[in-house]
């Protein structure tokens, strides 16, 4: 009997997940350009995460910093995904031999 695994296209899931990621990189730095519009009204400066570091209110500096974060909080989370998968592989392999 066929698992899923065995019938689906090779690549498929990877594609389905750069998509995804730069779908909300896109999206974060849309939402960082209008939060920037709006909020350069009341404040010149935000401060990142309750510290000392303070980046300027401007549409663009805010979009680019949403792109920056979601860009390495998704590329910190692939990664992972991409480790737990290899060491699955691995493991699944072994396996076969016996």
């Amino acid at each position: 009997m066929n698992s899923d695994a065995e019938t689906a296209a090779p690549g498929l899931g990877r594609k389905i997940m750069l998509g995804l990621g730069a779908t909300i990189v896109a999206l974060s730095g849309a939402i960082g350009w209008l939060v920037g519009s709006n909020g350069s009204v009341a404040i010149s400066e935000a401060a990142i995460l309750g510290t000392d570091v303070t980046i300027p209110v401007t549409p663009a500096a805010v979009a680019l910093y949403g792109v920056a974060v979601s860009t390495l909080l998704l590329g910190l989370l692939f990664g992972l995904v991409e480790l737990a998968s290899r060491l699955e592989g691995d493991e699944g392999e072994s396996d076969v031999g016996r």
